[in-house]
């Protein structure tokens, strides 16, 4: 049957045609061999979609095997990344480097012996470093091929949901149809009967769908409208970036990079470490600073990030309140010397008017002798820092 297509228009006014409550003619009104006719062409219809409805299945199946074949895929590649992450971690902390040595006689995976290997030697290989990088580039692409491969699915779903209810209508009429072949001419058309119905169905369907299209383009339009309001007041803005805010993003990055290097930072370069020019928040390309960083670098990037906008804010006059607190700056095991790079450094917005404060489970005679000549005022908490029940019954027990 060929199809083409037609205006929603055109469908609803077809649609309310065949559905139209009319009696319904009697078998010798319609002729049996227009009956035989339509029988025909309905089981011409009902073999197209049983086809269509086949194919669709098909790429179902196949759509659904891949999002399962992509899932285990990312689990696998997100598990190899951790392990790379973890050699790194133990490489920092003074590990031997033949955690790393390819050129063994058992492969670091598996642990089978590579005798039978042809290549006698493996050559060279990516760092931790790069390794990681590769192993979060592919899990991206993993993860955008997963998303599509989701979508291509729930459409065949649709598609073949859709197909089945076709399907059901027409063995329906197919029954129907074969019924007035063989009952008396006088007898009301089945088949007749059978198409109304259907018309019904199918009208009952479109008028729903119809509905919610109109919803959402009512929907999309308010988007869009929202969307001409926010690109007219983009178009009002200047073209290129003020120098101004390279300026100041520029100042943050090397307060920022210098901190890192005082601070111990040990991951990677902390030269690689920059500001990002949309989000204005510390980044390096191809990583993830919070997972693809060693936990005491997050801390301390997060540390020399949060101070280095209070300094440069101080040095620009801005509304910024030169107020920074600080819970515990030496979590996850932070070196001594660093922690004391870490406090001297805090220490010096004394010099410019700015009040950090930081806590700290150290004894007061440690941190001062950290801060050394540093101006800074230590105060012991001493069983303060414990939370107790206050005297008195609560009015709110019963």
């Amino acid at each position: 049957m060929d199809e083409e297509w037609v205006s929603d228009e055109e469908l609803m006014l077809a649609l309310r045609e065949a559905a139209a409550p009319e009696p319904a003619p009697q078998v010798t009104d319609i002729g049996y061999d227009l009956i035989r006719e339509r029988l025909s062409e309905q089981e011409r219809e009902l073999t197209r979609l049983t086809t269509m409805a086949k194919i669709v299945e098909q790429n179902l199946t196949l759509n659904e095997k891949q999002v399962a074949i992509l899932d285990d895929r990312i689990s696998a590649m997100s598990d190899e990344k951790l392990k790379n992450q973890d050699v790194k971690t133990l490489l920092r902390l003074g590990a031997s480097s033949n955690v790393l040595d390819l050129d063994a006689t058992d492969c670091p995976t598996c642990h089978q012996p590579l005798s039978n290997v042809e290549v006698e030697h493996v050559g060279p290989v990516l760092d931790v470093d790069a390794t990681i990088s590769l192993l979060s580039s592919q899990i991206r692409t993993f993860e955008e091929m997963r998303r599509q491969a989701r979508e291509a699915a729930t459409e065949s779903r649709v598609s073949y949901r859709a197909i089945q209810r076709s399907v059901d209508i027409c063995r329906m009429e197919i029954k129907a149809l074969h019924g007035d072949l063989v009952v008396p001419g006088e007898f009301p058309s089945s088949g007749d009967i059978a198409k109304r119905v259907a018309a019904e169905v199918r009208l009952s369907e479109f008028t729903r769908a119809r509905e919610a299209v109109q919803d959402l383009l009512v929907e999309m339009q308010e988007l869009a409208n929202e969307i001409f309001e926010v690109r007219s007041e983009l178009s009002d803005l200047p073209n290129v970036t003020p120098q101004e805010d390279y300026r100041r993003r520029d100042m943050l990055q090397r307060s920022v990079r210098e901190q890192l290097t005082d601070f111990g930072f040990s991951s990677y370069d902390a030269a690689l470490v920059s500001i990002d020019e949309e989000t204005l928040r510390p980044e390096r390309e191809g990583l993830n600073l919070d997972t693809d960083a060693s936990a005491s670098d997050v801390v301390r990037t997060k540390i020399a990030y949060l101070n280095g906008i209070r300094e440069v804010a101080n040095l620009l006059r801005t509304q910024h309140p030169g107020f920074l607190m600080l819970d515990e700056p030496r979590q996850h095991e932070l070196d001594e010397d660093h922690f004391r790079a870490t406090l001297r450094r805090l220490a010096e917005c004394s010099d410019v008017g700015d009040q950090v404060i930081a806590t700290s489970a150290a004894s007061v005679s440690t941190l001062s002798a950290m801060l050394g000549s540093a101006s800074a005022n230590v105060i012991d908490l001493g069983s303060q820092r414990l939370i107790r029940p206050t005297a008195g019954e609560d009015p709110m027990d019963y």
